[in-house]
């Protein structure tokens, strides 16, 4: 058996690990909801000669304009490399870009057609965030993994064993979640890469082995490799981002649509939208817990962008704070990110408005540390996600308004029978149409609907909420 402070450690990193699945698993759902994403035809055009390797990924990812170091690719390739020769088969790339929790969606993309034409920006940046996420993921847990190999007791195998009660030789799900002690499904796809519903010793190693350098070695990764924290200073905001930004992310199979009634399938498309708002919400909350973590002071912060002294912020003094930060979104762009936080809706930020862009739901002040560069760093991370996620649920939203007949009136109706909607009544709703959010996640949902903090949504929240925010030109 482990000692506790080692299982800390290791359920310290099994944490981080389902964080980021949760995040992944939303990027590869929003990518695959996309009618022109057709898997066999992006492979190809990254591949070289029927498969990936580290360069072929590199270098699509300096094209579209996401700096990092090649080190830092061959940690993926290797993770996900089924045959264990550090290149990727095209069955080793659909486990990258298909989602692992919506079979129907996985079969009915894996399943189309061969497209006869180029692959659209659109869809080759959606393919390259997914491995820069992956690339995020395997840099910010090195330390973890590090910190739990290090630890004077620990063993693979023992560890393993600790798990393993009935000494099975495999790990499953309940025997995942009996030693964590909570639902552990997105842990239990970050650990079974192969797919086969159960953890070897061999599967549990490699997940947990550091995959820069020598552990041991009085080097860190760091020095090695350069972070993606460290690299992201080097990407800015891209321009064109808001027509990558998932412009058709919840279209259904046309076959389905003409299978069900329009009633039903609204109901179904309304779920569907709700749980990828929920996962970007998701998402926001990461990168802002990320920020909380180094206890930053909000009032510093708030002054680096109120320049002008008159505690609001119309949207040219944002913008000129993003500026100085290198951000440059564009208009839209920046409406969309104001929108969201303007609760008294006059178009400026007040302090409240604006801590509510950056403050994560459990924030607690400790220490207050002035404004440095690893804040600011941080402080990008959270704008960059927040405003390329508002483009995406304004995708969303337009999406919806689009549909004949769709009636948001209607479906308001459906959720609750009362002018009121709590949350056991979404979660209904939700879990009725086949969405099953945890409680973190449906907390988040919750909160961007109900933004006067009444702990239930009105109508006049949900029309706010659903309806498209950008002007009509």
């Amino acid at each position: 058996m482990i000692n506790s402070q080692t299982k800390k450690k290791l359920l310290k990193l099994f944490n981080k690990l389902e964080e980021f699945e949760v995040h992944s698993e939303s990027m590869r759902q929003i990518l695959c909801q996309q009618d022109e994403f057709e898997p066999y035809s992006v492979f190809k055009k990254i591949s070289n000669a029927g498969h990936i390797a580290s360069q072929e990924i590199y270098q699509l990812l300096q094209q579209n304009g996401l700096i990092v170091q090649l080190e830092q690719v061959n940690p993926i390739v290797k993770w996900y490399s089924q045959k264990c020769d550090n290149r990727l088969t095209y069955a080793d790339f659909l486990q990258i870009v298909l989602p692992a929790n919506n079979l129907e969606l996985r079969k009915l993309v894996s399943q189309k057609p061969t497209f006869a034409k180029d692959i659209s920006y659109e869809i080759e940046y959606g393919v390259c965030r997914i491995f820069y996420k992956e690339i995020q993921i395997a840099d910010e847990i090195q330390a973890y993994k590090q910190d739990l190999v290090q630890s004077p007791d620990f063993d693979y195998r023992i560890a393993f064993q600790t798990i393993d009660q009935f000494n099975s030789g495999f790990i499953q799900l309940d025997l995942l979640e009996h030693f964590v002690d909570r639902d552990c499904s997105a842990l239990m796809r970050r650990l079974d890469q192969n797919r086969d519903s159960q953890i070897d010793l061999e599967d549990f190693r490699i997940a947990l082995e550091p995959q820069y350098g020598n552990v041991y070695s009085q080097k860190s990764s760091a020095s090695a490799v350069t972070s993606v924290k460290q690299i992201e200073i080097q990407n800015q905001f891209p321009n064109r981002r808001a027509k990558q930004s998932v412009a058709k992310h919840i279209d259904r199979n046309k076959k389905i649509v003409q299978q069900k009634k329009v009633q039903c399938y609204d109901m179904d498309y309304l779920a569907e939208a709700l749980k990828i708002i929920s996962e970007l919400e998701y998402e926001n909350e990461f990168r802002k817990e990320e920020l909380g973590y180094l206890q930053y002071d909000f009032l510093e912060l708030f002054s680096f962008f109120d320049q002008d002294k008159t505690g609001k912020l119309a949207p040219g003094d944002v913008k000129a704070a993003l500026e100085e930060l290198e951000i440059y979104p564009t208009q839209s762009q920046l409406y969309l990110w104001m929108k969201r936080y303007d609760i008294d809706r006059d178009g400026k930020w007040n302090v409240r408005e604006f801590l509510a862009a950056f403050k994560p739901i459990n924030y607690q002040k400790i220490n207050i540390r002035q404004l440095d560069k690893e804040i600011l760093n941080a402080v990008k991370n959270v704008i960059k996600t927040e405003i390329e996620n508002e483009v995406a649920i304004e995708c969303i939203r337009k999406k919806l308004s689009q549909r004949p007949n769709f009636n948001l009136k209607s479906l308001f109706a459906v959720i609750t029978s009362n002018q009121i909607i709590v949350e056991q009544e979404l979660r209904t709703f939700l879990e009725n149409h086949g969405v099953h959010l945890d409680e973190k996640n449906r907390e988040l949902l919750m909160r961007r609907f109900d933004r006067n903090e009444q702990q239930y949504i009105t109508y006049s929240d949900f029309l706010n909420e659903m309806q498209p925010k950008q002007p009509k030109h």
